[in-house]
């Protein structure tokens, strides 16, 4: 399988513990789908789309001026928003099955909830089993896209080296097409 996220790339991050290296996992979590607030996992979001990963990193601006892609404050100096690719088969249990959501007693509108105490719970139940690296379900931004949220990125290689977004990279200009995003 295939994966995509736009992360924080720095050339000079040499393992995935170090911020900026493209299998680094940011240790605050707490407000994602699936984030664990005990903290006894860390979770991984990728798409399966350079277009995907794009529109859940920026589809929450209406218009995507330079600045969308300026890296966060206190990251080192050199840090730079890239596209990563990965390869890897992790088990992921797909949330777009209506067997599985049968199987979990889950509605869609429960998968998309904005309700994270509600989604963590059930992600956290999935967790437990020790039966998935991972969950996927539909984007917001396009169904037709599939978002992971991976606890295991043991079987996950990177493949190639981070691709530098700027505005007029084809898949940025792809995703802000795809999801009426307009590029200023």
């Amino acid at each position: 399988m295939e994966f995509w996220r736009v992360l924080n790339y720095h050339s000079a991050a040499a393992d995935p513990s170090a911020n900026g290296h493209p299998l680094y996992i940011r240790p605050r979590q707490g407000p994602g789908r699936i984030d664990d607030p005990d903290r006894d996992y860390l979770v991984l979001y990728v798409g399966d789309s350079p277009e995907g990963a794009i529109a859940e990193a920026f589809g929450s601006y209406s218009t995507w001026r330079p600045e969308v892609l300026d890296p966060p404050p206190g990251t080192p100096a050199g840090t730079v928003k890239a596209l990563v690719k990965y390869e890897g088969d992790p088990a992921i249990l797909d949330l777009d099955d209506p067997g599985v959501l049968q199987d979990w007693s889950l509605r869609p509108s429960s998968v998309v909830s904005r309700d994270r105490q509600s989604t963590q719970q059930w992600a956290r139940s999935m967790y437990d089993t020790g039966d998935y690296a991972g969950l996927s379900w539909w984007s917001v931004y396009e169904p037709r896209w599939a978002s992971y949220g991976l606890w295991d990125v043991s079987s996950l290689s990177v493949m190639g080296r981070p691709e530098v977004l700027t505005l007029s990279h084809p898949a940025v200009q792809d995703a802000a097409a795809l999801i009426r995003r307009v590029i200023s």
